[in-house]
């Protein structure tokens, strides 16, 4: 027997799936447990013990020694040795986590150098991020079946890495080497900042998010004299995403998801959206500053209506909808604009 069939015994019993003859065994291990002085129950020791003991009872032709034993033995209550194999399988799965899990990223992370010189290939083919390092001091949380490929150093002048499929970016500073990141026919070119790159469908459709800071996104020329010039393409602010269409060579800008507060824009940091009679104009531009989005009213009716509610923690989408319920008005996003349209009030 193995640890690992040891704790997947122990949960049978926990979990009363265990048949007569499995359930005969746990109860004999329990035995081993009155040899262990009371001083040893709460330590770490206690499953190395106890496994050791299970080991060396379980060995083919083994004499043990039988043991006198007291009438009435407190572990005999069921309840008892419940509690005690509870605390056994936690104690397993603490102590055996950082080796399985080593053994889980092994088999799921591969990393080998890349067939171009001082390059590394990361591919994640597991089903959880990962977080990846860069000499810079840049992190890339790379996506399940995703594939990361950077240099072991930058060079001088800039800092290249090569994305195939999702990851989310949060580059370090450094206006001196400006940071490129290439995923098929299109660059995204940054100084320090956060985003997301997304590939689908190979690299027929490219997504570039920005969560903090500016971002250049282009298309990559295929000569070397033109290869970083910035054109086809925008430059991104927080709150805002690209989607270049590889088929059209097309580039379409929008509006994130889920817009966060980008409290740089404000000076005070504790943002709330708690209005008490307070004109639509006012609050429309509180939306604007704390999320860096173009919001327009279409008719300046809009103008003389009043808001009071509380939207503070809500998303910008759901404070958006109270506010045009209150006011008659209804919104729709165009493009990196959110546009306002109603009568407007009396």
């Amino acid at each position: 027997m193995n640890r690992q069939s040891f704790a997947t015994l122990l949960n049978k019993y926990l979990t009363g799936n265990c048949t007569p003859s499995e359930q005969k065994v746990v109860e004999e291990w329990y035995e081993l447990l009155e040899e262990i002085p009371d001083s040893d129950w709460n330590t770490r020791e206690l499953e190395e013990k106890l496994w050791q003991r299970i080991s060396l009872h379980s060995k083919p032709n083994q004499k043990v020694i039988a043991v006198e034993k007291p009438a009435i033995r407190f572990w005999k209550n069921t309840y008892f040795r419940v509690g005690i194999a509870a605390s056994i399988l936690l104690l397993i799965s603490v102590l055996s986590w950082p080796y399985f899990q080593k053994k889980v990223d092994k088999a799921e992370v591969s990393v080998k150098h890349s067939s171009v010189k001082g390059m590394v290939d990361m591919e994640n083919s597991s089903n959880h991020p990962i977080k990846v390092m860069l000499e810079d001091g840049s992190q890339v949380t790379l996506n399940p079946h995703s594939k990361l490929s950077y240099p072991e150093k930058f060079i001088d002048d800039k800092r290249e890495v090569y994305l195939t499929g999702e990851g989310f970016f949060e580059v370090q500073k450094n206006p001196a080497k400006p940071f490129f990141v290439y995923t098929g026919n299109v660059t995204t070119r940054v100084l320090g900042t956060s985003f997301y790159v997304k590939s689908f469908d190979g690299v027929k459709k490219v997504e570039v998010e920005v969560v903090t800071g500016r971002v250049s996104v282009y298309e990559k020329h295929t000569t070397k004299t033109n290869e970083n010039k910035q054109s086809n393409g925008v430059v991104l602010t927080p709150n805002h995403k690209v989607t270049f269409f590889a088929e059209s060579n097309v580039f379409v800008t929008n509006i994130v998801k889920n817009p966060i507060i980008q409290l740089g824009k404000i000076q005070d940091t504790k943002v709330f959206f708690e209005f008490d009679d307070t004109p639509i104009v006012n609050v429309l531009q509180k939306l604007r500053e704390a999320y860096g989005i173009d919001i327009l009213i279409e008719d300046e009716g809009l103008n003389n209506c009043f808001l009071t509610a509380d939207i503070t923690h809500q998303p910008l989408y759901t404070k958006l909808d109270i506010i045009c319920a209150a006011v008659g008005a209804t919104y729709e996003v165009k493009g990196t604009t959110i546009l306002i349209s109603g009568k407007g009030c009396e």
